[in-house]
């Protein structure tokens, strides 16, 4: 029933994000490379999608068309905190990973050097609906690469970089440390005069970043785990999620911390039963 249920999300999600950034690619006039240029001529044939372009600018025509990809992401993020554990959380979950992995591969055939390994991304990332594969380390391992080229991604990544490249310095120089995670392919920075200024650790992306009051433990144990399973989520469900979270966790009136439902999800990487990684609950996943 769950599997099921995950698939059955994954399936409804993938369709909603394929119309949603297939629509966005027609109306804008991005040329989509393979077979998916038939889906953006059957969309532009529809008639509307044909017209909005010599009315609206390509750039206004983008914007609205991401704002229906973050509104059906808060849709199914909402659906999967009210349902609590159960099949309306798989199933919310399910459609979450569809809708990330739909609109990520519709994004990467619009962009040439991307285009030719874009139906094998979309693949490795949908088979996170998987409970058995998603919880595979090799897999991690793939999935984490990917999240350097996903481009919902970059709706978060870019920042993670620039907070890299100003901290890590001070890091180093301060006695604090930068580790490269090859669970996830992912980079940790902790310590540094920048870094102080946090009161816990936190994840942007592919990089986590630790205060000096917290110290680093193993990539397997503890909040270094916690927040490299951010990472994996990061690359599953895309740059809304990733905000979404962090809303959920840190601003009024939600300010639900731990139970934040990004927090549980993340939790879970490399958990035991009955209690997460970092001693909180969790949402099995990772």
């Amino acid at each position: 029933m769950p599997v099921a249920m995950l698939i059955l999300g994954g399936i409804i999600g993938t369709f909603a994000g394929t119309l949603l950034a297939g629509g966005m690619a027609a109306v804008a006039g991005l040329p989509l490379y393979g077979p998916a240029q038939n889906i953006a001529a059957a969309l532009i044939a529809l008639g509307p999608a044909g017209i909005v372009p010599q009315v609206v600018h390509p750039i206004e025509t983008l914007f609205g068309a991401g704002l229906g990809v973050l509104v059906a992401t808060i849709f199914f993020y909402v659906g999967a905190v009210v349902s609590g554990a159960g099949a309306g959380e798989f199933f919310s979950r399910g459609a979450l990973i569809g809708l990330a992995s739909s609109t990520n591969t519709v994004v990467m055939l619009a962009i040439p050097p991307l285009a030719p390994i874009a139906p094998i991304v979309f693949i490795i990332t949908v088979l996170a609906v998987i409970p058995p594969i998603a919880a595979n380390r090799f897999y991690q391992r793939v999935l984490g690469l990917l999240g350097w080229i996903l481009p919902l991604n970059y709706l978060m990544l870019p920042l993670g970089i620039l907070l890299f490249l100003v901290s890590a310095p001070f890091a180093l120089a301060m006695g604090g440390s930068v580790r490269f995670d090859f669970l996830t392919l992912s980079i940790e920075t902790a310590g540094g005069a920048i870094l102080s200024l946090a009161s816990t650790s936190f994840n942007i992306g592919n990089f986590t970043f630790f205060p000096p009051t917290l110290p680093t433990s193993s990539f397997t144990t503890g909040f270094s785990a916690h927040e490299t399973g951010h990472t994996l989520s990061n690359a599953a469900f895309g740059g809304f999620f990733y905000w979404i979270g962090a809303v959920d966790e840190n601003v009024p009136p939600l300010v639900r911390g731990g139970a934040a439902y990004a927090e549980l999800l993340a939790e879970s990487h490399f958990s035991t039963p009955g209690m997460g990684v970092s001693g909180g609950p969790f949402i099995p996943m990772w």
